[in-house]
């Protein structure tokens, strides 16, 4: 900061010691530009300051100087403009900020009269010149923390204008005294319109005003606001601004409920996404199943997935919807079969406050409201309980839901993904579901082959999975036995690919060799149909070799004796063993 920074003050600090004392005044600051003039003691404005002036001395020097006269003063007699100038006697004082001279003060008496004042009075003067100065300096210091607070206020503003939650302040009576862009868009005000107004005109919500009124907060309610005939769902939150044991006024943070569903979703569901390349299999059987469900991917209709438990239904709901123009919006699992009976109804359309005992304050959405735009995914369909059947098919016809407790609709725009491995037609002529349920969700039914109607893909999965598992469990393993993988591919498997991923998990885990062997797979699966009793004692030579190979090598030790020992014991060449060790990776 420069004092030229305060010119006006400067000038009317000038004037005010001009007029109590009847003498002239002049202030330069250390640049030897003029900041007050009182233009008296001069015939022509002062323009510029010269370091040869005395005030010029005194800024250069910062020790005060006084003159009794221009003629005993050395500056005073080689100035060429000592002939303009009215000086009979000058007091000069310099300005000090943290000890630096950052101006000076010229107090100027132009007649005999205050000549004679001045000079008698010069300690006081001075003194009363440096308390002119520290005036001065307060004035900077001020201007200085002023912008500095502008600077801060704008900073503060320009980040409650970018960031993407409204945002109202209010003092203590409740006028609003800010709003930003987000607030004013959703509640269709101007900045202008919203400082006439109280909080609790534009948010008349009860807990709104006990805000105010009360200093009670609150955090995370939602409300409906009626904007050009449309409900605008946000969450609202209201804090107090304490000054001391006073409010001193309120916030209130102010968020879309798309924008809360988007963060929910976010941060509570995986980024993996699946696609129909996923979907391990190349038979045509799986390969007209996927195709099927590529053309209606995009469609709005609801589908059915059917099929056996393990088929992967999940896994073509979540492909369907990457598939689809909603796939950068959210998508919803909920297994009917998996939630309490009396849990469904809340967790699938929401409640409001004070719902029911227990319930969370400010309410909470339902997993309909969180797949806004996106996808719902229905599994075990055929579990849901007859009277949550009848608000479904509401739901599924009027495209809105109302929560436990709420007396609103609300608009969603969510595909539904329904799934089963029961046989929903045969439980609607039983009364067991809803006919018309029923017919509501099976617009495009989807039939998921078993795996065993699938063989050929029996051989690409044990590939696939033996990938994965080598990976996650840190295994080299190199496949399947011969005898193993003839069990695998003749096996039932009536819990399909889920079945057929837990048997190759296991084995990996179990396996010691370089190929899984009848010794690590499931117990179970030997005692199907008699494997057991075929395959018991029929293992390769290959593998025979490597365990025998192994077992010397414990036996005798690694080093070159016991290579030779070993090699001996097993009847072969030094060679031998050291290319069937290298061939085996031992």
């Amino acid at each position: 900061m420069k004092l030229s920074d305060i010119r006006q003050e400067v000038q009317k600090i000038s004037e005010a010691i001009a007029s109590v004392l009847n003498m002239d005044v002049i202030i330069s600051d250390n640049e030897f530009k003029k900041i007050g003039d009182t233009k008296k003691h001069f015939d022509e404005e002062v323009k510029i300051i010269k370091d040869t002036y005395v005030i010029g001395k005194v800024v250069k020097s910062g020790k005060p100087v006084v003159i009794s006269g221009m003629e005993e003063s050395e500056n005073c007699i080689v100035c060429d403009e000592k002939g303009k100038c009215k000086l009979k006697a000058m007091i000069c004082n310099p300005i000090k900020y943290n000890n630096q001279a950052i101006g000076a003060i010229g107090l100027i008496a132009i007649s005999e009269e205050y000549k004679k004042i001045l000079l008698e009075n010069q300690v006081n003067l001075i003194e009363f010149l440096d308390r002119m100065g520290d005036l001065i300096v307060s004035k900077l210091m001020e201007k200085e923390a002023s912008n500095k607070l502008e600077v801060i206020k704008n900073q503060l503003l320009s980040i409650m204008d970018s960031i993407d939650e409204g945002v109202i302040a209010a003092d203590e009576n409740g006028y609003i005294v800010y709003t930003n862009s987000v607030i004013n868009d959703a509640l269709g005000l101007t900045p202008e319109e919203s400082m006439k107004k109280r909080i609790y005109d534009v948010l008349p919500q009860s807990y709104v005003k006990k805000l105010v009124k009360e200093n009670k907060q609150f955090s995370n309610i939602e409300i409906s606001i009626n904007k050009n005939n449309n409900d605008l769902h946000a969450l609202i939150s209201g804090k107090t601004v304490q000054l001391g044991a006073k409010s001193a006024g309120s916030i209130l943070t102010f968020r879309k409920m798309d924008d809360v569903y988007k963060v929910i979703n976010e941060m509570s569901l995986s980024n993996v996404t699946t696609s129909f390349d996923d979907i391990i299999g190349n038979s045509e059987e799986i390969v007209k199943v996927k195709e099927k469900a590529k053309m209606v991917a995009n469609s709005n209709s609801t589908i059915l997935i059917l099929g056996e438990s393990g088929t992967g239904k999940e896994l073509f709901a979540r492909a369907i919807h990457e598939s689809s123009n909603r796939k950068n919006k959210p998508f919803i699992a909920f297994n009917c079969a998996a939630i309490p009976e009396n849990l469904i109804e809340s967790e699938l359309f929401g409640y409001e406050e004070g719902a029911f005992t227990g319930a969370v304050r400010g309410g909470k959405p339902g997993k309909f409201q969180l797949a806004q735009g996106g996808t719902i995914f229905l599994d075990e369909i055929g579990d849901m309980p007859l009277h949550l059947q009848t608000k479904l098919l509401r739901v599924l016809q009027e495209k809105s839901i109302e929560k436990i407790g709420g007396h609103k609709s609300i608009p969603i725009d969510t595909r539904v993904i329904a799934a089963t491995n029961k046989e929903l037609d045969k439980m609607a002529e039983a009364g067991e579901f809803r006919e018309d349920l029923y017919y509501r969700l099976n617009v495009i039914p989807i039939n998921i082959p078993p795996l065993r109607e699938r063989k050929g893909d029996i051989k690409i999965i044990l590939e696939y999975l033996l990938k994965v598992y080598n990976k996650k469990l840190n295994k080299n393993i190199k496949g399947f036995s011969s005898n193993v993988e003839s069990v695998l591919l003749n096996n039932k498997w009536k819990g399909n690919v889920r079945e057929l991923e837990n048997v190759v998990e296991y084995s990996v885990n179990m396996e010691t060799t370089s190929y899984i062997t009848m010794n690590s797979i499931p117990q179970k699966i030997l005692d199907t149909e008699g494997v057991a009793a075929r395959h018991v004692s029929i293992v390769p030579i290959q593998e025979m070799e490597e365990k025998l190979i192994k077992q010397a090598l414990m036996v005798y030790g690694d080093s070159v004796t016991g290579k030779a020992m070993a090699a001996e014991a097993l009847n072969i060449s030094m060679a031998t063993l050291y290319r069937k060790i290298k061939e085996y990776n031992l």
